[in-house]
C-alpha cells in the first residue's frame, strides 16, 4: 500500500507560535479610536502632574537636577517618549549599538512614581506629590487604557470594530474595576506596613530597640509579603486592565488572574515582553524618527531664510530668547509659542500612537497567557448584553406532572395580535 504524498497548503501561525498575534496589534493602534483615547490620557495626565507640583513642591530653583528633569517629564504629555536613548531615565533596547526606545517607556512612566513613593529618600513634600500624581496617572490610565483595551481585544478576538462610543461605554462603566484591581494589593503593602512602622517606633528607646530586634523577624516577614505584591503589581498591572476589559470580571478577580499569570508562566511573560519590546522598539523607531525628523527639517528649511541677516536669528525664535537671554516680546513671543504649539500637536500625536501600541500589545499578551494557563481560545470574550439568538422553548408542567412547551403570546414573540394584524381587506 502505497503512502500518499500530504500537501501542506496553509499554516495556522497563530496555532503554531500564539505569540505572533502581538504582529496584529500595530494596525489596530493605529485606529481612529486607539488614537482618541491614548490622546485624552496623554493630555489628562500632565494636569495632575501639574496641580501636584504646585501643591506639594518647592520653588524649582532648591529642586535636584534629577527632581526637575522628572517633574518637566511629568507635565508634558510627550517628553517622556521623546528622550534620547542615552539619558539616565530612558529604558533603550541595544541593537548594532543603536539604543531603541519603545513601549518599555511608556510602563516606566506610569510606574515611575510608584518607585519613588517607596524610596526612602524622598522627602516628604516629594513623597506627596509622587503618590498624588500616581494615583492620578492610575484614575486617567484605567479609563483610557481600558478603552484602548476593549478596542484592541475585540479586533484580535473576534475581528469585530467598535466605535469610540462603545469604547467609551465600556470604560465607563469598569474602570472603577480597573482601578480596584490595582488599588487592593497597594492597599495591601500599606497594611502590611503597619507592624514594620509599630517597630520602628520602639527603636526610639533604648530598651524599645532590644524588643524591635526581638520582633525583627516579623517585621522581615511582613516585608517578604509586602515586596512580593509589588514585585507581582509591578509587572501584573496591565494584564489587571486588560483582564477586565476581556472577562468583565471583579477587581479582586482581575487582580488574581494578573498575579497568577505572572507568576506561574514568569519565562512565557518574560518572552512576550520581550517580543513586545523589540518589534515595538521598530515601530516607534519609524514613527517618533520621522517625527522628529519633520520638526528638524522643518526647522532647517527655515533656518535657511531667517538666519540671512543674523546668523542665529531662528534659534532665537525657537528659545523665545533674544541673544542677551532676554524673552522676546510682542510679536516675536507670539510667533514663538505658535510654532512650539504646532511642534508639541505633532510630537504628541506620535507618542499617542506609542501609549495605543502599549496597551494592545498587552492585550495581546493578555490573550497568550490566558491560552498558557487555562487553555481558554484565544477568541473567547466577555460581551455586553450579548443577547440568545438561538434557545429552547420555555417549557411548563401540565397538571400531570408532564413538562409541555409553553406556547409563547403574541407579545413575547414580538408577533402582532391577531387584533394588531392587518386584514385582508387593508392589505
Amino acid at each position: 500500500m502505497t503512502e500518499q504524498p500530504v500537501i501542506v497548503q496553509k499554516i495556522s501561525w497563530i496555532n503554531l507560535c500564539p505569540w505572533v498575534l502581538i504582529f496584529k496589534t500595530f494596525s489596530i493602534a493605529a485606529g481612529t479610536g486607539v488614537l482618541v483615547f491614548a490622546l485624552v490620557g496623554l493630555l489628562l495626565s500632565p494636569l495632575g502632574w501639574v496641580v501636584s507640583e504646585k501643591v506639594f513642591l518647592e520653588e524649582a530653583s532648591n529642586r535636584s537636577v534629577q527632581l526637575t528633569e522628572i517633574v518637566e517629564s511629568n507635565s508634558s504629555p510627550y517628553r517622556s517618549v521623546f528622550a534620547p536613548a542615552s539619558s539616565a531615565d530612558s529604558i533603550s533596547l541595544p541593537v548594532s549599538g543603536v539604543g531603541l526606545n519603545g513601549p518599555q517607556l511608556v510602563f516606566r512612566q506610569i510606574e515611575r512614581p510608584f518607585e519613588f513613593i517607596f524610596s526612602s529618600e524622598a522627602s516628604l513634600r516629594e513623597f506627596a506629590y509622587f503618590l498624588f500624581g500616581g494615583i492620578w496617572t492610575v484614575l486617567v490610565w484605567s479609563f483610557a487604557g481600558l478603552a484602548i483595551v476593549r478596542i484592541s481585544l475585540l479586533r484580535l478576538t473576534r475581528n469585530e470594530r467598535i466605535g469610540i462610543d462603545d469604547g467609551f461605554a465600556f470604560a465607563t462603566g469598569n474602570w472603577k474595576t480597573a482601578v480596584g484591581s490595582i488599588g487592593i494589593p497597594m492597599l495591601a503593602v500599606l497594611l502590611l506596613c503597619i507592624p514594620g512602622a509599630l517597630v520602628g517606633l520602639l527603636m526610639n528607646f533604648g530598651f524599645g530597640a532590644f524588643i524591635a530586634a526581638v520582633l525583627w523577624v516579623f517585621v522581615l516577614l511582613f516585608g517578604g509579603l509586602a515586596a512580593l505584591l509589588l514585585v507581582g503589581l509591578m509587572f501584573g498591572w496591565p494584564l489587571m486592565v486588560a483582564s477586565v476589559g476581556c472577562e468583565g470580571q471583579n477587581s479582586f478577580d482581575a487582580m488574581t488572574r494578573g498575579y497568577a499569570y505572572t507568576f506561574q508562566r514568569p519565562f512565557h511573560y518574560a518572552f512576550y515582553g520581550l517580543v513586545a519590546i523589540l518589534i515595538g522598539s521598530f515601530a516607534w523607531f519609524v514613527v517618533g524618527g520621522l517625527t522628529q525628523g519633520v520638526v528638524e527639517m522643518s526647522s532647517w528649511s527655515s533656518s535657511w531664510g531667517a538666519n540671512i541677516y543674523q546668523p542665529d536669528r531662528f534659534d532665537q525664535i525657537v528659545a523665545g530668547v533674544d541673544g542677551n537671554g532676554d524673552e522676546l516680546g510682542g510679536w516675536e513671543q507670539t510667533g514663538h509659542t505658535i510654532i512650539q504649539f504646532f511642534n508639541a500637536t505633532l510630537k504628541t500625536l506620535a507618542a499617542a500612537f506609542l501609549y495605543g501600541l502599549f496597551w494592545c500589545m498587552a492585550s495581546a499578551i493578555y490573550l497568550v497567557l490566558r491560552f498558557d494557563v487555562d487553555e481558554t481560545e484565544m477568541d473567547e470574550i466577555f460581551l455586553v448584553d450579548e443577547k440568545r439568538t438561538y434557545q429552547l422553548p420555555p417549557l411548563k408542567t401540565d397538571s400531570n406532572g408532564i413538562p409541555q412547551i409553553q406556547k409563547t403570546t403574541p407579545a413575547e414573540s414580538g408577533e402582532p395580535s391577531p387584533a394588531e394584524s392587518p386584514s385582508p381587506e387593508h392589505e
